[in-house]
């Protein structure tokens, strides 16, 4: 088919296509399980189940409310230094950005109501933080993103490598030349974060025992945007057959993609806590499948460039809703006191299966992530253990906490299991007052896709800074 057919077939073929996210790792990041509260609870790690005596416990525990004396107001921020390396056809390339933003505001307190003790608190909390960038490129011998276009449908008008001119009808098939040998690279930007708004009430069921429940309002924002390039860095494609188009004179395709999604849940949680004296403390805690309503805001446009300097522009952009239901999360916990040395030890344990993630009310692309959620994932177990030291005759505790996350995929990757390591310490300016700082470090591997069956694998390594002031009253 001409060039100048091509032309005046143009302004027939706008049909709109789909560019919302459809990608299991979209699905995966509504279900994280690397996030904290506050800074001595992310020093503290998944054992704050147990211990659960001050605001984070609306996050991890809200039985531990009444173990709140008096009134407590809380707040704290991070800066995060968010590192990634991306291993694309076996080479490796390292990108940075850094964030910073409030970790946690909130306000909790304990009231005794006849013989029956009572707490209640509201907190605001940052459940995840979306700040990103990563690059890859590499010379790609066996696959390029204009095959995958042109394997899609068809249907000309449907068919983006069709409108770019870089496929072609042959006997009712779409065919393109341009099938590998491509020099390939991407930049990727990601931003945004997840909130929640969190409201809590535990009640003493026996001086031993204490119930407490939480609901919490959930918000966000995740923005995308990847500008891709694929290129003819050997010439191989260097003159048009206009009959067969066995070749085509293709230089370079040019990329840009953006999405945004407006994000918005609501879920709850129960938490049971047990204490035996000053010794010994038991926590169990379930959180409830968060639903979602997600509203996207999706892009894309392509510049084909060819070698006698014609260019092709096209360009899309559309909007749609869909819900999703996230799986409950089941965690418990122990902590054990030591008086005599002031040591205070945690471990706990927490699950999530992810094959449970649905979308719903949803576009039918996007309907099509529940098959391959159930096809590609599998159940994820945090566990971890911390302790927290009381350093005598001084203001000051020291803490430090190791978690790991297994990995959600079926079929492995390398580093696909989270390994957080935190530490951290409490300087006491006053006897009520407290001054919690943090260091964390994650290391975690998340494969994502370049197109069709081309992916690569994106390592997360952010270390975090934090630190939260706690004044009681």
């Amino acid at each position: 088919m001409s060039r100048l057919f091509l032309q005046l077939l143009a302004p027939l073929l706008l049909f709109p296509a789909l560019l919302s996210a459809q990608f299991v790792e979209d699905a995966l990041r509504f279900a994280r399980l690397d996030g904290y509260a506050t800074p001595r609870a992310g020093a503290i790690g998944i054992g704050f189940t147990a211990l659960a005596d001050d605001i984070s416990s609306l996050h991890y525990n809200p039985a531990g409310l009444i173990l709140i004396p008096g009134i407590e107001v809380s707040g704290g921020l991070f800066f995060a230094r968010n590192r990634t390396e991306t291993d694309f056809l076996h080479l490796t390339t390292a990108a940075a950005i850094s964030s910073t933003a409030f970790t946690h505001l909130g306000v909790a307190t304990t009231q005794r109501w006849g013989s029956t003790r009572a707490g209640i608190g509201i907190a605001y909390t940052l459940d995840n933080d979306y700040e990103n960038s990563a690059r890859y490129a590499a010379f790609n011998p066996s696959s390029s993103l204009v095959a995958s276009w042109a394997q899609e449908t068809d249907i000309p008008r449907e068919n983006w490598a069709f409108r770019l001119y870089l496929a072609d009808t042959v006997n009712g098939r779409m065919v393109t030349p341009i099938r590998d040998s491509l020099q390939q690279e991407a930049s990727i930007r990601e931003r945004g974060g997840l909130h929640s708004l969190l409201g809590g009430i535990a009640f003493e069921l026996t001086p031993q025992v204490s119930l407490g429940f939480t609901i919490a309002l959930k918000y966000g924002r995740f923005t995308y945007s990847r500008d891709y390039r694929e290129h003819d860095f050997l010439n191989r494609y260097n003159w048009l057959d206009t009959v067969q188009f066995t070749n085509v004179d293709f230089s370079s395709l040019q990329l840009q993609e953006d999405l945004t999604q407006e994000l918005s849940g609501i879920t709850g949680s129960v938490g049971l806590l047990f204490r035996m004296g000053n010794f010994l403390r038991l926590g169990a805690h379930v959180r409830f499948p968060t639903f979602f309503q997600v509203r996207e805001r999706f892009a894309r446009s392509a510049v084909a460039t060819f070698d006698n300097g014609d260019r092709k522009r096209l360009s899309e952009d559309g909007h749609n809703s869909y819900n999703l239901r996230t799986p409950f999360v089941f965690a418990c916990g122990v902590a054990l006191h030591i008086p005599e040395t002031e040591l205070t030890f945690t471990a706990g344990a927490a699950y999530a299966d992810v094959t449970q993630l649905e979308f719903t009310d949803a576009p039918w692309e996007v309907l099509q992530l529940n098959r391959l959620i159930g096809e590609q994932l599998v159940g994820q177990v945090l566990w971890g253990a911390g302790v927290e030291w009381k350093l005598p005759l001084l203001p000051l505790s020291g803490r430090a906490s190791f978690q790991s996350i297994t990995s959600p995929y079926g079929r492995d990757i390398p580093k696909a299991a989270t390994s957080v390591f935190a530490t951290g310490a409490a300087l006491y300016l006053a006897p009520n007052v407290r001054l919690d700082i943090l260091f964390r470090y994650l290391e975690a591997a998340e494969l994502r896709t370049n197109y069709g069956n081309s992916s690569y694998t994106l390592t997360r390594t952010p270390w975090t800074i934090a630190a939260g002031l706690t004044y009681r009253y």
